[in-house]
């Protein structure tokens, strides 16, 4: 499943992009219910990642989910995801200290 030419040019919605798209490989391996929590799983994995290594507060598994949901039907699919997640990121505050 790659939908390449959609790819992000830009972190971190590309590496959640590519967190997907490595995950959805294994599409055929599994049952549907599996791959779509693998996948979602992935993002949310990339997403945590990222996260903490930039002082940013962690998603919940629930708002990724909602991002997820919001792409659904798209051609563009893995990219509107990735790059919703990649907002939700961006705009998030930061825990207060105290």
């Amino acid at each position: 499943m790659s939908d390449g030419i959609f790819r992000p040019t830009q972190e971190p919605a590309r590496l959640l992009y590519d967190a997907f798209q490595a995950e959805s490989l294994l599409r055929k391996e599994r049952e549907v219910g599996i791959w779509i929590e693998k996948e979602r799983l992935a993002v949310w994995t990339a997403a945590r990642d990222y996260a903490q290594q930039h002082g940013r507060p962690v998603p919940t598994l629930e708002q990724i989910k909602a991002k997820e949901q919001l792409a659904l039907g798209h051609t563009d699919y893995g990219s509107k995801w990735a790059l919703g997640v990649a907002e939700l990121l961006a705009t998030a505050r930061a825990p207060h200290a105290g």
